[in-house]
């Protein structure tokens, strides 16, 4: 009988934590809709997404980063620039490169935890931008292809290298560096 007790004030507290998290993502991520650096916003609710795997695992990250995702397609340059060209394609990639970056980041956590608490700290926080950010490059070159190569013709620059020096290149690297600096604090 006491254990039963336990086990719901268990699943209270983490569905309360995960809500919490909840929140802060959708309070960075508006914020981040509205800061960028070039034609892409940096997205600051990588880090609760971390935090979240790390702490609840990675059903935790996953549920995390579908809430970034949801926020992501509702952003101003998502509703404006890939929406009108593929809308079921924006929508999936949207929430696969946020749910899999908090997945994958609660499961590399998982894994390592034991053998060395840091690294996996550490590991996990890396995961998540290059996890969404490389879903997010594959969509580009799949997907939206003839969308970036408008841009790139316009700029003078090949596919690849508009997309990786100019469109996503700046922005995963910002993300990269505060992600992977601030997660581990927190």
């Amino acid at each position: 009988m006491l254990s039963t007790n336990i086990k719901k004030k268990l699943k209270i507290n983490k569905l309360v934590g995960i809500s919490i998290f909840m929140c802060l993502v959708v309070v960075l991520q508006l914020f981040s809709n509205y800061v960028t650096f070039g034609p892409v916003s940096i997205t600051l609710a990588l880090i609760p997404i971390v935090v979240g795997a790390i702490l609840y695992g990675p059903k935790g990250g996953f549920v995390l980063g579908l809430i970034e995702g949801v926020m992501v397609i509702t952003a101003p340059s998502t509703l404006g620039l890939f929406m009108p060209f593929s809308a079921v394609g924006t929508i999936l990639v949207c929430l696969l490169k946020s749910g899999l970056a908090g997945l994958i980041s609660g499961y590399v956590f998982k894994l390592l935890r034991k053998k060395n608490f840091k690294l996996a700290v550490i590991l996990a926080s890396i995961v998540v931008p290059l996890v969404n950010t490389g879903i997010f490059a594959i969509a580009c070159l799949t997907i939206f292809t003839p969308l970036i190569t408008g841009f790139a013709d316009g700029s003078g620059q090949g596919l690849v290298a508009y997309l990786f020096l100019t469109f996503i290149g700046y922005n995963f690297l910002i993300e990269f560096f505060v992600n992977s600096a601030l997660s581990p604090v927190v």
